[in-house]
């Protein structure tokens, strides 16, 4: 299967009614689409009443188009919700639309032109993996899927409140429809969840009865006689979704910190940020400037992660203007050469993102961002308590007590993020996690830069008019203070001349600063998001899986922490409020803390 998801041929022959030519089938009605949405799936749906008085609600639809449904639910949930409350909507859709032609369907109703602009300018990026745009102004969170129905529920987990069924019609389009697929709705139902569609086939009514909902034909919109609303009444015990923590601790203020702390904070979340450092900088999101761009994997249980993360950190970093697209050219050496030439004939972006470049491959919107200028903006809504050292923390009837060196008790909250780099592992419950510290030593000054960033393991980047430039990679025994030198300083030089001797040439030697810092990685090199595991429990028994309920760890980020860290704080703070997941089951797993215990006792 190609890389780059399949772009639909569309008929503009009615120019208010887009047609889908491989499916014959209108994206909505000619007799008004707006209306259709309101009168099929909102109304199916029973909404706005069903999501009135709730503080959370979760929104599932098949058949993203051109966004209109959406554009529908939005201005209805911008008018009847409560301050604080937040709508979680997931959608899927297998042949996205270009940004042109969504703006041209959605042309055709100015009564949400204001809505239409804000999601056109987020519109999502045609690449496979999950795309989360958060509309914090209106309480609205989108999480996007590029993909089959058929793939992309199965690796989902969690409980929605409704559903919008809305792919193309069931005789033209039975893969969305099929038994798996309805199956697959009605496991991540809550009770009592909705359910709206513009079909009554005979076939879908009774898969979805069979899946456990009530289903009930509907007066139908426009020429369509009939249309189904269902609600799901199965009786199977459900576990509970967990309630959004009312105060988080966040132990490190570096970017795995700040993400979490961003991503909780948007919720509505109290975040309490507590680091040892006496100011924000003080280990490697202290960097004057670092790079963000992919690793593209050709396969692989964290492939379509890795690619998610790149879009959400450009998208995070440009919203908080501290990210210049720049672009990396990315050359290949003897351990790449192969699979950057595949990716370049087969990309996983689109032209704008991705190209082929002499001797390596081109990432467009890659660039380089001010870690400082993050961290700081990311931290904004949170408190945050510097010099500050936390040595433990112990559970307790109220959540958990984070105590100082000799035992004081610095605060309580019902949830626990330890993110903090290379002193996760002092932490005893975390201390079976394998990792590795190295330090690094980056340098900057004046110099000649090149029009894009340049990296073969070394990198050089355009920096304060002048350039920037490493990294070393040095194995460290142990965590502790780390100064720059002029040994790494040399091998910092020695490594530009090899990778860009016309850039190396101009580079003033008097006008260099320097400055090393300590990174966290893993055996594998992917890094550690999720609950912390009871290591104890899990060595003890084969069949026990038991975890420390409401703390999570982030990190073992290594060199690619300010690429990774905000989708993955997204990610911490959605497991902690009970949210639906958006990464596969596979990418949830390499990621999770106990994969390293699952290793442990295979090999056991």
């Amino acid at each position: 299967m190609p890389r780059l998801p399949r772009m639909p041929d569309l008929d503009w022959r009615d120019a208010e009614a887009p047609r889908a030519a491989a499916f014959d089938d209108v994206y909505f009605s000619r007799d008004g689409g707006l209306a259709e949405s309101e009168a099929v799936f909102l109304a199916g749906c029973d909404l706005p009443a069903t999501w009135r008085n709730q503080d959370r609600f979760a929104l599932c639809e098949l058949g993203f188009g051109s966004g209109l449904n959406l554009l529908a639910v939005w201005r209805a949930w911008k008018k009847t919700r409560s301050s604080h409350a937040q709508l979680h909507i997931s959608t899927i859709e297998a042949f996205p639309l270009a940004r042109e032609d969504a703006a041209r369907a959605l042309g055709c109703f100015p009564e949400v032109a204001d809505l239409a602009r804000k999601l056109l300018a987020r519109w999502p990026v045609r690449a496979f993996g999950p795309q989360r745009l958060w509309f914090p102004e209106d309480g609205l969170c989108l999480t996007v899927h590029i993909g089959d129905a058929a793939t992309v529920l199965p690796d989902l987990e969690g409980a929605f409140d409704a559903w919008f069924l809305d792919g193309f019609a069931p005789a033209r389009n039975p893969a969305m429809w099929s038994p798996d697929v309805l199956r697959n709705v009605a496991r991540l139902s809550a009770p009592g969840a909705r359910l709206a569609t513009f079909t009554v086939a005979g076939q879908v009514r009774r898969e979805l009865e069979s899946a456990g909902f009530r289903v009930e034909k509907k007066p139908g919109f426009g020429a369509k006689r009939e249309r189904l609303e269902a609600v799901f009444v199965s009786t199977a015990a459900r576990s509970a979704p967990p309630s959004p923590p009312g105060r988080v601790a966040i132990v490190g203020a570096g970017i795995a910190g700040a993400a979490c702390a961003q991503a909780f904070a948007r919720r509505g979340v109290e975040t309490v940020v507590l680091d040892a450092a006496p100011a924000l900088g003080a280990g490697a999101s202290g960097n004057p400037a670092g790079l963000v761009m992919p690793r593209l994997d050709r396969g692989g249980a964290l492939s379509g992660f890795y690619l998610s993360a790149f879009l959400h950190a450009v998208a995070t970093y440009e919203a908080l203007g501290a990210f210049t697209p720049t672009g990396v050219a990315h050359y290949a050496d003897a351990r790449n050469g192969d699979a950057l030439a595949d990716l370049a004939a087969d990309p996983p972006l689109p032209p704008d993102w991705f190209a082929s470049w002499p001797g390596g491959v081109l990432h467009k919107r890659a660039g380089v961002v001010s870690p400082r200028r993050a961290v700081a903006a990311m931290l904004a809504d949170a408190q945050v308590l510097f010099e500050t050292s936390v040595q433990r923390i112990d559970a307790s009837d109220a959540g958990w007590v984070l105590r100082a060196p000799g035992g004081r008790a610095l605060l309580k909250a019902d949830a626990v993020v330890l993110a903090c780099g290379a002193a996760l592992r002092a932490f005893e419950p975390a201390a079976f996690l394998p990792i590795a510290l190295s330090r690094g030593q980056v340098e900057w000054g004046t110099g000649t830069a090149a029009a894009h960033a340049l990296t073969r393991g070394a990198y050089v980047a355009p920096f304060d008019d002048g350039v920037l430039f490493g990294a070393t990679f040095d194995p460290l025994a142990e965590y502790g203070p780390v100064e720059a030198d002029t040994s790494s300083r040399e091998r910092n030089m020695e490594a530009l001349r090899a990778l860009a001797p016309e850039i190396a040439s101009t580079v003033n030697a008097a006008s260099l600063r320097s400055r090393a810092s300590i990174r966290a990685t893993t055996p594998d090199r992917a890094p550690i998001a999720g609950m912390l595991p009871n290591a104890e429990t899990w060595r003890a028994s084969a069949d026990a899986r038991r975890f420390h309920d409401g703390v999570f760890l982030l990190g073992g980020l290594g060199a690619r922490g300010m690429t990774h860290a905000p989708l993955l704080g997204e990610m911490i703070a959605g497991a902690a409020c009970g949210e639906p997941t958006f990464l596969s089951q596979r990418a949830r797993a390499a990621l999770a803390p106990e994969r390293f215990l699952q290793r442990a006792l295979r090999r056991s």
